[in-house]
């Protein structure tokens, strides 16, 4: 389901998944957003997918 969102001010369209235990943002969406992001040394694994090297984005985004 999409749901209408507003991250810092901007409109956004947003996939919700209500058994999620995480949230993704591309990096390309925080840079039209303005976020900040910082490296992270984490890894995720989804089912079906290797192992990836994840970015953590500035928490509190309003």
């Amino acid at each position: 389901m999409f749901v209408d969102i507003n991250i810092v001010g901007q409109k956004r369209s947003a996939l919700i998944d209500m058994e999620a235990s995480n949230l993704f943002i591309s990096k390309k969406a925080t840079k039209k957003l303005g976020l900040s992001i910082k490296k992270s040394n984490k890894k995720i694994k989804t089912v079906n997918s290797e192992e990836a090297p994840t970015i953590r984005v500035v928490r509190n985004v309003k």
